[in-house]
């Protein structure tokens, strides 16, 4: 099933308060229970691939432990009542 996309509104990624940390923010969405976070980072061969970190229901979450220097790529789905997902277009940073 493909996957629905989904505009979130005031999506950022910002350097968080420690090295290695970056902080995810949006607006709510109407509708969702719950929030997937995913996240990307290219690797030696250059291919990337999505893995899940979290599923929230807030909408600002903090990354912690990651590479300083290193960039990384970050996308949210929103998830319904029903269990469907729509996932919004990447951002990248680079953590501090």
């Amino acid at each position: 099933m493909k996957n629905l996309k989904v505009k979130l509104v005031n999506f950022s990624v910002a350097r968080g308060n420690s090295r290695g940390e970056l902080n995810l923010h949006w607006d709510a969405i109407e509708n969702t229970v719950s929030y997937m976070i995913e996240i990307s980072m290219l690797n030696s061969a250059g291919n990337s691939k999505w893995q899940i970190l979290d599923i929230i229901s807030d909408s600002f979450y903090t990354v912690r432990n990651l590479k300083s220097n290193k960039s990384y790529t970050f996308r949210i789905a929103s998830i319904d009542e029903k269990g469907r997902k729509r996932v919004s277009d990447g951002k990248t940073k680079t953590a501090p």
